[in-house]
């Protein structure tokens, strides 16, 4: 089939992205100048969950590259439902990445807008998400998943919410969390906006999940 080998090619490229990018953050290799926005070396590299998201997307990429090759090989009848499953909770997991950085993080900063799209940022707030976005929504079509399964797309967002709240909680000093804790600047308006943060983000993520959920769904007539 000409998407399935399509949609191969676009999962090898977001796992080379991804593989490269993260090994660039870790060693602190900056291609594109030093003005990055967002960048950590390291261990430190993994308290992003643009980070996160991204590699969760490669590791998916990569899994669902080896059935979809079975498919092609006729091995397998049929790509496995968890394979979609995770292809869920990671398209939406870049997405919201790529929405986050586009409308709030980068304009809302006072670093130029595009230092958020320099060396590694620049797969992983921008080529990554639109590839993923486009494989899974247009190329990768089926009936394996059901709309109380969008829910599952929530999962790492909530994950690294509990993580980077509990970071914030245990930081807070004379009322004030340094940017060294709150990175993302979500609680520039105070302690008080975590709960108002959070289930913004919950609402937001879930839409962006049952929007990919509908594109994603095979049509039938």
């Amino acid at each position: 089939m000409k998407k399935t080998k399509i949609s191969i090619i676009i999962n090898i490229i977001i796992t080379i992205l991804v593989t490269i990018g993260t090994v660039f953050m870790l060693i602190d290799f900056q291609f594109m100048g030093r003005e990055a926005a967002l960048t950590a070396t390291r261990i430190e590299t993994f308290k992003f969950f643009t980070v996160d998201s991204n590699i969760l997307m490669g590791i998916v990429s990569f899994i669902y590259t080896v059935f979809a090759l079975k498919l092609e090989k006729k091995e397998i009848k049929e790509i496995p439902s968890f394979v979609y499953l995770l292809k869920l909770a990671s398209t939406t997991g870049v997405v919201l990445t790529f929405l986050v950085t586009g409308l709030f993080l980068a304009p809302t900063s006072k670093i130029p807008f595009f230092a958020f799209y320099k060396n590694s940022n620049l797969f992983f707030h921008l080529l990554v998400p639109i590839l993923s976005f486009i494989t899974f929504c247009f190329l990768e079509k089926s009936k394996k998943l059901s709309f109380k399964q969008t829910i599952i797309g929530v999962i790492p967002m909530i994950a690294y919410s509990i993580i980077y709240t509990t970071s914030v909680l245990t930081h807070i000093e004379n009322g004030i969390v340094s940017n060294k804790y709150d990175f993302y600047g979500f609680l520039r308006g105070g302690l008080n906006t975590i709960i108002f943060v959070i289930s913004l983000m919950f609402i937001i993520t879930y839409g962006i999940s049952i929007i990919l959920w509908y594109l994603n769904r095979e049509k039938t007539v």
